[in-house]
């Protein structure tokens, strides 16, 4: 709202609370306590129109809202319940329930007098449960369930203004849900794009003009279209997505064209938030490969887009999963992209990242930069890969020193030996690349005598030296002052056993252009510990990265049948590989392997799922319908 992220978070004195980002760190902070003390607010479900933003708190039972200051932010109805928020021509538009008698349609203008029922769609027993509201310039749409099912509705703001669009799977069966659940759309003027079922082609991409004649079917594509993912608009063009492609396809409403387009579309996209994000017609969204692990990539939907984008995670934490946990796009504030790592260095918070993503993400300083420490006198900073980088140069200097000392390195890690012991210093980097200096990163703070007490061993970050030595930096505790690693090709049998006492271990002598697995363990007084369950990945290469990784997510090329499907799904050809079948959630609800071709579903309850085969370096998702024996 107003070029500001508004979210939720802790930090760990006040707990969950309204915050606001302008994307730089003196612009980050709590907004308001809406809990005074370590309680928590826990505000959601934001929206903003007016500029006020609209938000529920407690739990979800008040309806609130915020100017983006502290006396600005206040309650403005209680309810049993309140979901749904949705800004439109200055009013914001909800689902409660005030007197237990159902969830229905209301409206506020930001004040309690103005926070009135709509419409009861069901009379006056029976919860209509409006939900799914998407927003044009003149035209409100949700979803609803009446005598109809589930279907599409609309108001422009009045009573008389409420009425359904369409029954699109006519009679009371359900034509825009299944059951009570998220379903996104997306529009270009007056015009909503959205997943639909006629009862005869499944869920396709449908739009409607807010007329019965005017809603109508667009696609008609196997596996049809997700019902649970967003509908970007990028370039005039509605982006949609199925788990058939590795690619978002696209809607032309100016040429009638329906097609694949250049964009990557990942299982997980719809399954978690955060997941990606558009910027005009650049996309940067959270993938993996086995050269950096979990990231953040990029695309401009042209063939041939260099994907890598950004190294914020310091180790290779590429999983065989089909998920990516490790990263959240938060949005893009002034230019600048906001997302979250999983953890930081030294301790279980989760950092905040910004990136201007006006300048070329090959040609900056290392958004990710910190100190490992050796001892009270020496550490080695490590830092962010920059693709087109030739040289680095890391200023340190004691805090309230005038004069900074340089280290010039083409590594992504340079060793300070001559640390006063136990001293305050300033840091801050700055990258060579394209024939110039690019500016230096904000001063950073470290304390040369940082000590963590910690029982459990962290690995901070994996660095190549060049294609045949890995550096492992890992942390130093009072508690844990000596351990091992063990290291491997992925997918061979034979581990080689390694020791380390001082914070970092080089290992040579390593194939080219080879991805390796390694998994690590603590030593106590003389006794070793289990090694850890969780694996960590190298690829080695030298600094200029001139390989494309390994491919870790192919194309759909899984053949199952019947779909749908009441008892047992065949599949040829895969006996003994692993599966695991989500809800569209992405919630798993069975795994397994596959015996004698097939799969046994039969303890599945109705609706759409998705399985997931392991097969090598494969991981190949493809949509299913569960329904009862003896359905048709």
């Amino acid at each position: 709202m107003n070029g500001i992220i508004y979210f939720r978070a802790d930090d760990g004195v006040n707990g969950i609370e309204l915050w606001r980002s302008d994307g730089t760190a003196s612009g980050t902070f709590m907004v308001a306590d809406i809990v005074p003390g370590a309680g928590s607010g826990a505000p959601g479900g934001f929206t903003h129109t007016n500029n006020l933003l609209f938000f529920t708190a407690g739990t979800g039972s008040s309806l609130w809202r915020s100017d983006g200051t502290a006396a600005g932010t206040f309650s403005i109805g209680s309810f049993q319940i309140v979901t749904n928020l949705k800004g439109f021509n200055g009013n914001v538009y909800f689902s409660a329930d005030v007197n237990n008698s159902g969830q229905e349609l209301w409206k506020s203008n930001g004040t309690a007098a103005g926070t009135q029922l709509l419409k009861d769609l069901n009379g006056v027993f029976g919860a209509s449960l409006p939900c799914n509201f998407h927003a044009t310039p003149n035209i409100l749409y949700f979803m609803a369930n009446t005598n109809d099912g589930w279907e599409l509705w609309k108001t422009t703001g009045s009573n008389a203004s409420t009425v359904q669009v369409k029954d699109i799977n006519p009679g009371a069966a359900s034509g825009v849900l299944s059951v009570y659940s998220e379903a996104n759309a997306g529009h270009i003027g007056n015009t909503l794009y959205f997943s639909a079922n006629d009862g005869v082609t499944g869920y396709q991409l449908w739009k409607s003009d807010g007329t019965d004649t005017g809603t109508v079917r667009i696609s008609n594509i196997a596996n049809g279209v997700d019902q649970n993912g967003a509908f970007p608009i990028v370039n005039g063009k509605v982006l949609v997505n199925n788990y058939a492609s590795e690619y978002f396809w696209q809607y032309d409403p100016v040429t009638d064209i329906f097609d694949e387009s250049e964009y990557p579309s990942r299982i997980w996209f719809n399954s978690y938030a955060g997941k990606y994000i558009f910027s005009g017609s650049e996309m940067f969204y959270a993938d993996k490969d086995s050269v950096f692990g979990c990231e953040i990539y990029y695309a401009d939907g042209n063939t041939g887009t260099i994907p890598f984008f950004l190294e914020s995670h310091l180790t290779d934490n590429w999983f065989s999963s089909s998920t990516q946990g490790f990263n959240t796009i938060l949005g893009v504030s002034s230019s600048n992209l906001v997302f979250s790592q999983s953890r930081s260095p030294y301790n279980a918070v989760i950092p905040l990242f910004s990136i201007d993503v006006s300048t070329s993400a090959s040609c900056t300083y290392p958004t990710v930069i910190f100190p490992v420490p050796l001892s009270f006198t020496s550490a080695h900073f490590v830092w962010s890969y920059i693709p087109d980088a030739s040289q680095y140069e890391l200023q340190y200097r004691l805090t309230g020193n005038p004069s900074w000392n340089s280290e010039l390195t083409s590594q992504t890690w340079v060793a300070i030996n001559n640390l006063a012991d136990s001293a305050d210093y300033e840091y801050r980097i700055r990258t060579f690349c394209n024939g110039a200096w690019t500016a230096y990163s904000d001063i950073k703070n470290y304390n040369s005598g940082l000590t963590v007490n910690d029982y459990v061993l962290h690995i901070l970050a994996d660095k190549s030296e060049n294609d045949s030595t890995h550096r492992i930096y890992w942390l130093k505790t009072p508690q844990i002052t000596n351990m091992q690693i063990r290291y491997r090709v992925a997918g061979t049998s034979t581990w080689q056993t390694v020791s380390n006492s001082n914070g970092y271990r080089r290992l040579t002598g390593l194939l080219p252009n080879t991805f390796y697995e390694y998994q690590w363990r603590a030593n106590w007084s003389g006794t070793w510990d289990q090694w850890f369950p969780s694996t960590l990945y190298f690829y080695t290469r030298g600094n200029s990265l001139t390989d494309d990784g390994v491919s870790l997510l192919s194309p759909n090329s899984l053949s199952i049948s019947p779909n749908p499907v009441s008892d047992n799904l065949n599949i040829p050809g895969l006996d003994g590989k692993s599966y695991t079948i989500t809800d569209m959630s992405g919630r798993i609800v069975q795994e397994g392997s596959i015996s004698s071709s097939k799969i046994d579903v039969s303890n599945l309850v109705p609706g759409m799922f998705v399985v997931l085969v392991e097969n090598g370096n494969r991981i190949t998702p493809v949509k299913f319908v569960k329904q009862q024996a003896g359905d048709r």
